[in-house]
């Protein structure tokens, strides 16, 4: 393994206790999925998680998101948002136990999602797995390419990139995703060799078989990839282009990708973690994007573990196209807009 920053996750420190399972949904996991088993680390702390195979189109996707009790990512006075789960006082272990979580995720990951905004208000910050046992356990019992997966970083128009983030020094395939207004920002601005790939529009313009082997000949393992129009990238295109650069799984740790997948029914399962904590404000998710009323994302949670008393650990699968044709008042039992009375 290359030298890099690990973290001591102790079983004791970081053992949920198991509360509630699909026990039907799990199942149906275990016959698709192309892994024969759990690790016993990630059994023993947390339970069996296995993942079903990709679509043919894009990476299976999860979430990575610790919330307050409130629903908030961050507090009002500090942007930091580990720190929902790290200033627990009631259960000093489990921010660890929550770290851990994620790390436990990255270890099934291909690839990372990571806001640029996150790169700004976070100075350290790499989606490393930090178990070292995990980190050697992805190539050796998941056969992965590397100890830790590639990071993609998206942005809009390449204007928020921070480009003396540690980030652009990390010992893994770095990407930058962005539109075509973008990437000529980040040409400009940034002195880095890059693999450059795109702009496009389409899916149909890419030429797949380009993309094979890839990001272990791309120089450094950086890579620029162009979608979409003007200053908007185009989502489907750019998971379309992680699956075929060998992406078959791909963890968003950015709270508003996560929710914009969610709106193009992209978003395949969350790992939500809530620390009993209440921060206030406005800071939580999907504040940028709303949903109606009578159509709007749903989940069934998979597995429910808790810490200790003060932080629950929940898997959950959205669900779309539950949309409510009728649109009916809940509490009238007549159509929206109808008068009770």
């Amino acid at each position: 393994m290359n030298d890099f920053t690990t973290i001591e996750f102790p079983i004791d420190d970081i053992r949920f206790k198991t509360l509630a399972r699909d026990e039907d949904a799990l199942a149906a996991i275990r016959e698709q999925s192309p892994e024969p088993c759990t690790p016993e680390k990630i059994k023993q702390a947390y339970g069996e998680v296995l993942f079903p195979p990709a679509p043919e189109d894009r990476p299976y996707t999860f979430a990575s998101i610790v919330v307050s009790a409130d629903g908030k990512i961050a507090f009002p006075d500090d942007g930091h948002g580990e720190l929902i789960a790290g200033n627990n006082f009631r259960d000093p272990k489990g921010a660890l136990a929550d770290f851990w979580v994620l790390n436990m995720l990255r270890f099934y990951a291909d690839g990372v999602v990571i806001g640029a905004r996150t790169l700004q208000t976070n100075e350290i910050m790499w989606a490393n797995c930090f178990d070292a046992e995990l980190a050697e356990l992805r190539r050796s019992a998941l056969h992965k390419r590397h100890y830790c997966p590639s990071h993609v970083v998206v942005s809009f128009d390449g204007t928020d990139i921070p480009f003396d983030h540690m980030i652009f020094g990390i010992d893994a395939p770095l990407l930058l995703a962005t539109s075509p207004e973008g990437m000529a920002h980040v040409q400009k601005h940034s002195d880095r060799p890059y693999t450059v790939l795109g702009p496009w529009k389409r899916v149909e313009d890419i030429d797949v078989s380009a993309l094979d082997g890839l990001l272990e000949s791309a120089p450094q393992k950086r890579v620029l990839i162009g979608t979409g129009e003007g200053n908007r990238p185009d989502s489907r295109v750019l998971l379309f282009v992680l699956k075929h650069l060998g992406m078959d799984r791909v963890l968003i740790e950015s709270p508003s990708y996560m929710t914009y997948l969610m709106s193009m029914q992209s978003m395949d399962e969350m790992f939500i973690n809530y620390s009993s904590v209440f921060a206030g404000g406005s800071v939580g998710l999907g504040g940028f994007l709303e949903f109606s009323v009578n159509d709007h994302p749903h989940s069934d949670f998979i597995q429910v573990n808790m810490h200790q008393t003060n932080f629950l650990a929940t898997r959950q699968k959205l669900i779309y196209g539950l949309a409510n044709p009728s649109q009916i008042n809940i509490h009238t039992g007549k159509p929206v807009g109808e008068p009770s009375a």
